[in-house]
């Protein structure tokens, strides 16, 4: 069928207005689209995917938001001291405030490098207010910032009267392996686009944190309780029946030196380094750290002892000798500390 040039220009026509309408339409979608809480947090994320730091800074309050989170920080901190009295608590929220600026300086320098670079470290100082040195990162990893990974966008309510919304951020918290959802608000702005004002729950995810950091602490205190007790019950056996044959001033004797040197390398160093390996595959706690590393290199240096008077009962090397008791000497100054530090740990989470 042949179509006359009017028809032709009909179809034309009626064409040409189709793509209008739905040019139109989609810009109209769009310019609505864009001026919602959810175009927001989309370029939010994007701008940290991106590095953007002028895009993150367009819509989020930077300031208002990192405020808000130091206040809320420092709140939470308090209340997880649960074996605090209240007067302790007012003096606590008293010194806080001396600590408010260079954390506020802290927490702005570690979001804008987290959107720049990915990372939350600066490596980097800030002062208190009385001029001392507070390190950055050690703020940043107490906050538990530096180990979320984001999971999702958990709800969006907007209220369109008052030009308000709050989402839900729903967020792992990788050093305590809990989930939480942070409460953000958002209030619409003069040019109808949408900014992040607040972190309205910091609080509650401190308090989480704090506990959470707990729980942690009191299983990894259970869990090395138990290695130790198991492991050190057979090493003081066999080392009570090692001091007794000491005592018996045969050393002069190489069928003596023989038989201990054997019971150290087939009984005591196995125990030892089984005790070291046991300590090594367990899972700790950053707040743990200092006690652990304390525990493995008291470990380390009791090793090296037996390690060096094996030798010495087969060569009779006096340098090998001071070495063993030097040894000898720092793992028992180490287990002293790590007893110390573990009562201390002790009373703080009860």
């Amino acid at each position: 069928m042949v179509l006359s040039m009017r028809t032709k220009l009909k179809i034309f026509a009626a064409a040409i207005l189709l793509v209008l309408v739905v040019i139109g339409g989609g810009l109209a979608y769009f310019n609505f689209y864009v001026k919602t809480p959810e175009y927001t947090l989309k370029v939010i994320q994007e701008s940290i995917q991106n590095h953007d730091v002028d895009e993150f800074n367009k819509y989020v309050n930077v300031d208002n938001v990192v405020a808000g989170v130091t206040n809320n920080m420092l709140d939470g901190i308090i209340a997880s001291q649960t074996n605090l009295p209240e007067e302790a608590k007012v003096a606590m929220n008293s010194l806080a405030t001396m600590f408010k600026a260079p954390i506020v300086a802290s927490l702005q320098e570690g979001l804008n490098n987290y959107v720049k670079t990915g990372s939350w470290q600066s490596g980097n100082t800030t002062a208190d207010a009385q001029g001392a040195m507070i390190n950055s990162d050690m703020i940043l990893e107490q906050s538990g910032l530096t180990d979320l990974t984001f999971e999702g966008i958990d709800y969006i309510n907007t209220n369109e009267d008052n030009g308000t919304a709050e989402a839900g951020i729903k967020v792992t918290q990788s050093e305590i392996n809990q989930p939480f959802v942070f409460k953000v608000s958002l209030e619409e702005q003069a040019d109808g686009y949408w900014k992040v004002v607040s972190v309205d729950n910091f609080a509650d995810f401190i308090k989480a944190l704090e506990d959470g950091r707990k729980e942690f602490i009191k299983d990894y205190l259970s869990q090395t309780a138990l290695i130790i007790i198991d492991k050190e019950k057979i090493l003081t056996e066999n080392e009570a029946n090692l001091n007794a044959a000491l005592n018996l001033g045969t050393l002069g004797s190489s069928q003596t030196r023989t038989d201990l040197k054997n019971d150290i390398e087939n009984k005591i160093l196995p125990q030892l380094k089984e005790l070291q390996e046991a300590l090594q595959s367990v899972e700790v706690p950053k707040s743990a750290e200092t006690l652990h590393n304390l525990r493995l290199k008291a470990c380390e240096s009791k090793i090296a002892y037996y390690q060096d008077y094996a030798k010495w009962l087969d060569n009779k090397d006096i340098k090998i000798l001071r070495e063993a008791t030097d040894n000898l000497k720092k793992a028992k100054t180490m287990e002293y500390e790590a007893n110390l530090l573990t009562k201390r740990i002790e009373g703080q989470i009860k």
